[in-house]
Order: C-alpha cells, then sequence, then structure tokens
C-alpha cells in the first residue's frame, strides 16, 4: 500500500555526479506545456491543444560557504565558469529519482540580520525530466 506523503528528510541533490551538502531547498520538478490556440470561427469556446513542454529553470536554495575546496559554492562556480551542460539527479527519501541536465549558474542570494548567507543553484534545462521508480519490496 502507498504511503500518505513522505517527508523530505534524506533528499538528495547531486550535480555532475557529486552530492550537495547544504542544500535547504529545490525547486519544481517538471512544467506544463503551452497552449496553443485551437480556437476557429463556429466556436463558442476557446480552444487549446498543448505545445511544447514549459519547463523553467530548476532552482535549489542552499547554505553559503567558500571556505574549502569542497564547498557546494566553489564546485558549482567551477562549473558555470566552464561552461557546460551537466547531469542532475533528485533522489527522494522513498528511492524515486528525477534527472535532467542543463548549464549551471549560481550566486549569493543576498544576506540579512541575524540569518545564514544563502546562494542559489539555477540549471537552466536542456532536457525533460526523467524519473526512475523506487525498487519495489
Amino acid at each position: 500500500m502507498s504511503k500518505q506523503g513522505i517527508a523530505s528528510i534524506g533528499m538528495k541533490v547531486t550535480v555532475n555526479k557529486t552530492e550537495m551538502n547544504y542544500v535547504q531547498e529545490i525547486g519544481d520538478i517538471g512544467g506544463t506545456p503551452s497552449e496553443l490556440d485551437a480556437t476557429c470561427l463556429k466556436d463558442t469556446m476557446k480552444k487549446n491543444v498543448p505545445g511544447v513542454q514549459d519547463t523553467k529553470s530548476f532552482e535549489v536554495t542552499y547554505l553559503f560557504d567558500n571556505s574549502a575546496a569542497d564547498s557546494d559554492y566553489r564546485k558549482l562556480k567551477a562549473l558555470q565558469t566552464a561552461g557546460n551542460t551537466v547531469d542532475v539527479e533528485v533522489e527522494f527519501p522513498d528511492g524515486t529519482k528525477f534527472s535532467t541536465s542543463g548549464y549551471v549558474n549560481t550566486y549569493v542570494s543576498g544576506a540579512k540580520v541575524d540569518e545564514l548567507v544563502m546562494a542559489k543553484l539555477i540549471v537552466s534545462l536542456q532536457s525533460d525530466w526523467t524519473v526512475t521508480n523506487p525498487a519495489t519490496s
């Protein structure tokens, strides 16, 4: 029987085969197709057909740290500078994996008094998300 929801505890975000350390939040996985107007003069109601998949960039919010060579920010910045597409995978606690690829951009998202410094990863997607279902027991 399926579970009534799963906690986000234990989720993994992997970029270019390296798991990120300090992820706080991820964006939407997937999207909706654009709507193409198929309304004709005889129609009394507007009609649409699905068009191209409209998947926005994938965003990840993470804790900023640049103090070591293996910090998330430093690794992501190197990928951004290289300018190549990289693989991205999100694994849920139940074993479900979502995979895609895209160009990496990262930046410090600002700072406030009495808060941790945060950064964002933006992946400009170049492929649709693929889903790998968890193994059944």
